[in-house]
């Protein structure tokens, strides 16, 4: 099937003025494909590149944020109108390394907020807004992570590793290193217990995010990625057993590493 034509949309002059937001939110909950099993990821990424620049208007800014302000119950999981929010998110992340120091820190909440949404497409649209700011300026990425990483629960935690898991932000060693260290302690704190007494669902969204991520970055430094998948291994919590053996068998690891993952799968066998 032939791929769809994206459509033809003067964003910035629907986004600075009032008069046509309603034009413009129509023609976004037309085109977000909605409701239906893969939103518009093409229109969201060109809704969000009109924003990676430092000329953003108080009008478009006012829209972004009334969009970031869209809730559940007026726009649940499925219904067009979750573009809105979803899309505004992602905007907001482009818009993050050009944005002064009083509207970042309204983007930051905006992010954060997003992180713990019901929704799981706006959560989604939070790691991938830390991805557009990672892709600007990795340090301000790291800033942010290290802000947020001490007392930051399990979907945070997963809008973390999500993020991360992004091969542009990979290139540098240093990167990858950052994000082995960040995941191995986040794996320490469910390896020690951490999660039993906590909301299983959300449990079970950071578990899902750890189960392909780890291989992310192994895959791109297997010394150090596969000493740490080898220490945790040889864990008895089976929660960290299932995250480890999910990431051996990705192909990323499996095809590559076969011997390096061999060697490891021998610790399975030894709690048998």
């Amino acid at each position: 099937m032939a791929e769809q034509k994206m459509i033809e949309v003067p964003f910035q002059q629907w986004v600075n003025d009032k008069e046509l937001w309603v034009q413009l939110n129509d023609l976004m909950m037309q085109e977000s494909k909605l409701p239906g099993p893969r939103v518009n990821l093409e229109l969201s990424d060109h809704f969000a590149k009109q924003f990676a620049h430092p000329n953003l208007t108080d009008t478009g800014w006012e829209l972004l944020v009334s969009w970031t302000d869209i809730t559940e119950a007026e726009a649940g999981v499925n219904d067009p109108r979750e573009f809105l929010p979803f899309c505004a998110v992602r905007a907001l992340g482009a818009y993050y390394s050009y944005a002064g120091e009083e509207q970042q820190v309204v983007i930051q909440n905006s992010i954060k907020t997003a992180m713990n949404d019901s929704r799981w497409r706006v959560r989604e649209a939070s790691a991938m807004a830390l991805q557009s700011i990672g892709e600007d300026d990795f340090t301000l990425l790291r800033q942010l992570i290290d802000m947020w990483e001490k007392g930051a629960n399990r979907l945070e935690q997963r809008a973390f590793v999500a993020a991360l898991a992004h091969p542009p932000l990979l290139k540098k060693k240093e990167n990858t290193l950052y994000c082995l260290q960040l995941a191995a302690g986040i794996m320490e704190s469910i390896d020690g217990g951490g999660a039993q007494h906590e909301d299983a669902e959300h449990f079970r969204v950071l578990s899902k995010g750890l189960e392909y991520s780890l291989s992310v970055f192994v895959a791109n430094e297997p010394e150090e990625g596969f000493v740490m998948l080898e220490r945790f291994a040889k864990s008895r919590d089976a929660r960290i057993l299932k995250i480890v053996k999910s990431n051996l068998g990705k192909s990323r690891l499996s095809k590559k590493y076969a011997a390096q993952v061999a060697e490891i799968l021998k610790e399975f066998d030894k709690i048998r």
